[in-house]
């Protein structure tokens, strides 16, 4: 299946091209982002700093070329990057590069596509493809998944039937599982409403829906909700461990089955003439650690460095271990729980500037992240600079995170 894919498209390409709109549009941007992070010394998983990304400053210089010519597009982007204690890198990224044909109210693409999709702004329960990860600091473009799609639309109404990574089965990530995907979207009542079914090796089947409104001039309310068939979680090494486990990185960190797991979002937002608005959701993610799960990260990381008493065991494993165990951060949602606040203002006199201010609380455990920014537009050159900061209560998530904080700063022109 991998190679017929190639081949489809280039049929396609020449089958339709004669019928396409054959005008040829490009746009350039580039992009500076610089981040300085500041290492948290004072957790119980700092002996892995050596050993980890967190707390070093980084930066990295993107230029991204986006293209359309009759039913072809293509979004590029060439990065050169780079991270205090370790050798720069490049990479070269297709985020998109598919072929768009049909007539009337039916349409196909084939190739690699962005599939974002959800009403929520902090977390996206229904966004079962894309699975993008939110609240990021000045994010790369996104790349997209290799799918074979067909849509169909009216004035009210819309839908698509999505075969993503065809070929593939279970992989290494979900978003590159193969999966079997139709989502819906209708307009009622002033509503936007939206719908989808996937069906992966992974999680069997999974159901969702969505809704938006604007019951007034000034607020919009969304929700979202999403149930798995079966789901996985991250979660810290079982409990007791043998001193052979403890020194394990390979078991330092295991994925947990989940029964029929739930995810829901509310929220709404509140804007007003003079520039500012108010963003507040709150969510459940069944998918996500458990404040028991942080706790034991962290006893279990007090044990291992209390192994460095015993005689023969070396420092290089008990390190390794911990570092190890930092994988529980790279858990899509930090904690089951989540909270949601965001002031932002933008000028209403078209200057340019704008700024923001959020709090993101995970209440189960206690940990916080607040995150401010300013950030000033022209016709070309955009610029951001902001601070966040993470905390909380000492076993919560955000609290035992080896990282403080970091100040961020980007400049983008486009051209």
């Amino acid at each position: 299946m991998k190679g017929a894919i190639p081949g489809l498209v280039c049929v396609l390409i020449t089958a339709n091209a004669a019928a396409e709109d054959a005008a040829i549009d490009f746009a350039n941007k580039s992009r500076f982002v610089g981040e300085a992070r500041q290492a948290r010394t004072d957790t119980p998983l700092a002996p892995a700093l050596p050993l980890t990304g967190f707390g070093r400053d980084r930066a990295r210089l993107e230029h991204e070329l986006r293209g359309k010519a009759g039913p072809i597009s293509l979004m590029l982007t060439a990065r050169l990057s780079g991270q205090e204690g370790a050798r720069g890198s490049g990479l070269t990224v297709a985020n998109e590069a598919y072929v768009d044909f049909g007539s009337g109210e039916n349409r196909f693409s084939a190739g690699k596509k962005i599939l974002s999709g959800d009403v929520g702004y902090a977390f996206r329960p229904i966004d079962v493809l894309q699975r993008e990860v939110r609240l990021q600091a000045l994010p790369s473009a996104l790349e997209g998944i290799p799918s074979l799609i067909w849509e169909r639309f009216s004035a009210e109404t819309a839908w698509s039937l999505v075969w993503s990574n065809p070929g593939h089965g279970r992989r290494g990530d979900a978003r590159d599982d193969g999966s079997l995907a139709l989502r819906g979207y209708a307009r009622w009542q002033g509503a936007d409403l939206h719908g989808v079914v996937r069906s992966s090796s992974r999680y069997g089947s999974e159901f969702g829906a969505a809704m938006s409104a604007v019951p007034h001039e000034s607020l919009e309310v969304h929700a979202s909700f999403l149930v798995q068939r079966r789901g996985e979680r991250l979660a810290p090494l079982a409990e007791p461990a043998s001193i052979a486990q403890l020194l394990s990185p390979d078991q330092a960190v295991r994925t947990v089955k989940v029964g029929a797991p739930r995810k829901l979002l509310a929220g709404l937002t509140w804007t007003v003439e003079s520039g500012w608005s108010v963003l507040a959701e709150t969510w459940w993610d069944g998918t996500a650690p458990t404040a028991g799960d942080w706790s034991t990260l962290a006893r279990q990381a007090r044990q291992r460095s209390a192994l460095l008493t015993l005689p023969g065991v070396p420092a290089a494993a008990v390190n390794g271990s911990i570092a190890a165990a930092t994988r529980l951060f790279e858990a899509p949602s930090r904690t089951r729980r989540g909270q949601f606040v965001r002031l932002s203002w933008t000028d209403p006199a078209a200057s340019g500037w704008s700024a923001s201010f959020d709090v993101l609380r995970t209440p189960e455990e206690g940990g916080w992240v607040a995150t401010a920014a300013v950030g000033w537009e022209a016709d070309r050159l955009r610029v951001d600079a902001g601070l966040r900061r993470f905390g909380g209560r000492s076993d919560s998530a955000y609290r035992l995170m080896p990282e403080r904080g970091v100040v961020f700063a980007g400049a983008s022109l486009a051209f």
